[in-house]
Parts: C-alpha cells; structure tokens; sequence
C-alpha cells in the first residue's frame, strides 16, 4: 500500500515540476511575443496610415482627372459649334457662288442679245443705205431719162416746168409722162417704198433690242455686284468661321495634354496606394502570424497545463477526442464521397420536376415572365422531357436543349453530359441569343419540328 501511494506522489511532484518549467517558459515566450505583436501593431497602424493618405490622394487625383474631363468636354463642344459654324459659312459661300453664276449667266444672256440686236441694227442700217442708194439710182434713172425726151422729143418743153405749177402741159399729160418714164424704166417704187417701210421697222425693232438689251446688262452689272458683295461677306464670314475653330482645337489640345497630366497624376497616384496597400497586407499578415503565435503559445501553456494537473484525465480525454474525430471522418468520407445520381440533385443531376424548378429561378436574369416559362416547359418537354441524360440516337442531339453538337454546351461548363445546370444555363443563352424568347422559340418549333 506504501510503495502505491509513493508513485502517485512522485507523479505530482514531477507533473508539478514539469508545470512549473513550463509555466516559465510560456511566460518568457508570451512577453517576447507581445513584444513583437506591439511592434507589429504599430507597423500595421502606419501603413493604414499611409493607405488612407494614398486614398485621399488617389480621391484627389480622381476627381481632378474628372474636372479635366469636363473640361475636354466642354472644349469638344465649343469645337463642334465652331466647326458648325464654319460649314454653315461654307453652305453660306456655296450659296453665294451660285447666285454669281447666275447672275453671270444672266449677263451673259443679255450680252449675248445685246450683240444678236447689235448685229440686226447694223443689217438693218445696211439695208436702209442699200435702199436708199436703189431709190438715189432710180431717181438718177428718172432725171437722165427725162432729160433725154426733153433733148430728143420735147426740145421746148422745160422739164422743170413740165411738173411745177406753172407747166402749161395739162395734169392729166404730166401724169401720163410719169407713167411713161416709170413703166419704160420699170422702176417700182411700191417695192422700195414697202422695202423701206421694213426697213424702218426693222431699224426700230433693232432700236428696242438695243434698249432692252441695255436694261438687262444694267440688271448683269447690279446682279454682278450683288453678287462680289455676297462673296465678300461669306469670305469674312469663312474667315471669322476658321478662326472660332482653330481656337477651339487649340483649347481642345490644351485641355487633353491638362487631362494627360492629371491622368498620370491618377496613375502615380493608384500606384502609391497599391505599394502601401501591399506594405498594409504584409505589416497585417505579419501581425496575424504573430496572434497566431500568440494563440498557439496560449493553447500550449493551457495544454501542458492540463496535462500536468491531470495527466490521466488528459490522456481519456485524447483518447475520448481521437475517436470522435475518427468517427467525424469516416462520417465525411461517407458522405463526401457517394454518388449524387440517387437524389438526382448534389452534383446538377436534376429530375425533370427539379431542372424545370431551377430553369424558372432563371427567367429574370433574362427579362423573362411566367408567360415564357410555358412556352419554355412546351418546347424542351418536346425535344428532351427535361431529362439531363436524353440523347437523340441519330443526330446525337443531348441533354435537356439538345444541343447539337453536345460539345456546344461545354462553353457553360466541362461537366455539360451530365450536371443539368450547366445545360439550362447554355440552353437559355442560345434562345435568348437566337430567339429571344422562349415563346418565340416554341413558334419555330411549331413550325418546323426543331430550334
């Protein structure tokens, strides 16, 4: 009985011991450990520091990049309305240059008439002299004549008296005389009398040609000057035009190499924040693994501590915490590792109920309704059942849409033979992509047995 009572005294003088040496330990461990946590709480508190230093510089340079920004576009805008106003100047010169071509063709039309008048006065006026030298000869004709009657057959009779009113030849032989030198000289003054009529209409036809055709240069002349002074203004205007608009794209340049500045301003500044967020992250990691430690250090002490005080009590308890972390295991190895296929449901393997529940969840992520959802249950009800596993044996059409190929599907996921997620997902896409709608769908599928 003595010798077993020794034992367990020595075990308490040893476990004691063995506390004690630990305890100190623990402690010395624990003060450099606050040490080197308090070290790294101040790290970790300057690099907060400098982040949000970093941020309020970034928030600076973002907002002076977006003051930039209003400003380049303001700068665009006034550019847009200079070069508006120039092409109107343009529009304004285009117009005018028409107007002088017409009114050059207006001149021209009248010049043209003026020489056409011009012509016909000098070929009327030649006419006239024409004429009048015809009438000058036949009169020379008539005097040579009666002077030869009067020398050959009438030596007494005074030519000049025979037609005065002294003649003392009767007015019936004096117009037989006439008749007589008129017929034997065959001279007919009705048509040189009628020819010279014309002429004289002619010549004042030629006349009102001429004034006309003076009226519509004085019309040239006014529309030509009209004209000049158009092209003046819209040449001052042009000019004032390209101005406004060289001083916008200078302002416009001026404020793009400003939003340059700013932008690498920004750039500098994002990169200032992401080495102090990094300095940050390692001044935090560095004080996590010094709590950590800390906790360890902690757990260690009150570990041997329990160990020392009740070695036994600890040795059951390892033992009682061994099998029930060996029983946990088995139960997540039973249960991580059995097939999904039964419940239809853990790995995507829905039944038909459960994938046309799941393609409903879908529908707002496409703007769809209930109305759809019927089309929808019609369509792949026709082509698949909603089966995840339904294959078409001659087209190797597969799973609930029945893509064809099946490999389609693999742009959603690798697993498209048999997770039904991952058909649905690529199924709604392709008739939103190519229908639009599930409704719409379902009318080509009425019309033409397929989608």
């Amino acid at each position: 009985m003595t010798r077993t009572k020794a034992v367990p005294r020595l075990l308490g003088v040893l476990c004691a011991a063995v506390l004690s040496v630990a305890l100190t330990v623990s402690s010395a461990y624990a003060e450099d450990l606050n040490a080197e946590k308090k070290q790294a709480d101040a790290q970790a508190a300057a690099a907060q520091a400098d982040v949000q230093k970093a941020l309020d510089a970034l928030d600076d340079a973002n907002q002076r990049v977006t003051d930039a920004e209003s400003a380049v576009a303001t700068a665009r805008s006034v550019l847009l309305t200079a070069q508006a106003a120039w092409n109107q100047a343009q529009d304004v010169e285009a117009a005018k240059a028409i107007a002088l071509y017409k009114a050059e063709q207006v001149a021209a039309d009248a010049q043209s008439k003026l020489t056409d008048a011009e012509t016909k006065v000098t070929d009327a006026e030649a006419k006239v002299a024409a004429g009048q030298a015809k009438i000058d000869a036949q009169k020379d004709a008539i005097n040579a004549y009666a002077r030869s009657i009067v020398q050959d057959n009438l030596p007494l009779v005074n030519v000049a008296l025979l037609f005065s009113t002294e003649s003392t030849a009767s007015l019936a032989d004096r117009v037989q005389w006439s008749d007589t030198v008129l017929d034997t000289n065959q001279v007919n003054l009705d048509e040189l009398r009628a020819e010279k009529a014309q002429l004289v209409v002619d010549q004042q036809a030629a006349e009102s040609a001429k004034q006309v055709a003076d009226e519509a240069k004085q019309a040239a002349d006014k529309a030509q000057q009209q004209a000049d002074e158009a092209k003046q203004a819209a040449d001052a205007e042009l000019a004032s035009a390209a101005q406004v608009e060289q001083r916008a794209e200078d302002a416009q340049a001026a404020v793009s190499a400003a939003l340059n500045d700013e932008q690498s301003a920004q750039e500098a500044a994002a990169k200032v924040l992401t080495d102090n967020q990094a300095t940050l992250a390692k001044a935090q990691a560095t004080q996590k693994d010094i709590n950590a430690k800390i906790a360890e250090a902690k757990r260690l002490a009150a570990e041997a501590a329990a160990k020392a005080a009740a070695a036994k009590a600890a040795a059951a308890k390892a033992a009682k915490e061994q099998a029930a972390r060996d029983a946990a295991a088995k139960a997540a190895q039973s249960s991580g590792g059995g097939s999904s296929s039964s419940s239809g449901s853990s790995a995507g393997n829905l039944s038909p109920s459960q994938a046309q529940s799941a393609a409903y969840g879908m529908l707002p992520s496409f703007g769809w309704g209930d109305t759809q959802f019927g089309c929808l249950v019609k369509l792949w009800n026709q082509e698949s059942g909603w089966m995840w596993w339904a294959e078409n044996p001659s087209s190797g059409a597969y799973g609930i849409p029945q893509s064809l190929p099946a490999s389609k599907m693999a742009s959603v996921g690798a697993d498209y033979r048999t997770d039904a997620y991952t058909q649905l997902v690529w199924g709604l896409r392709y008739i939103d992509q190519r229908y639009g709608s599930p409704c719409n769908a379902w009318s080509h599928e009425i019309g033409y047995n397929w989608y």
